[in-house]
């Protein structure tokens, strides 16, 4: 009889054992299937914020540019003494 009991326990302890390693093998693809979403997600953030980044300093180029030719038309309106909205100032 305490044999029996010797042999159940051992069944029991290595079933425990394997549930335990299924376990932690399922944990350990989890983490990696993690990781490679977050290398993914790290990639494209970078790849979206460069864009974004030309796309606004072009943008603020085009209104520089604006600015400028505005200052000068401006300027050259009030050299030549013409209002836009109709008569001479």
């Amino acid at each position: 009889m305490p044999a029996l009991l010797i042999v159940v326990a051992a069944l029991a302890v290595l079933a425990v054992g394997a549930a335990l390693l299924r376990h932690i093998v399922r944990l350990r693809r989890a983490l990696v299937a993690e990781r490679a979403a977050r290398r993914l997600t790290a990639g494209m953030h970078a790849r979206d914020m460069a864009a974004f980044t030309a796309r606004l300093n072009e943008a603020l180029g085009v209104s520089a540019v604006l600015t400028e030719a505005d200052q000068i038309l401006d300027d050259a309106l009030v050299a030549a003494h013409y209002d836009p909205e109709g008569g001479h100032l």
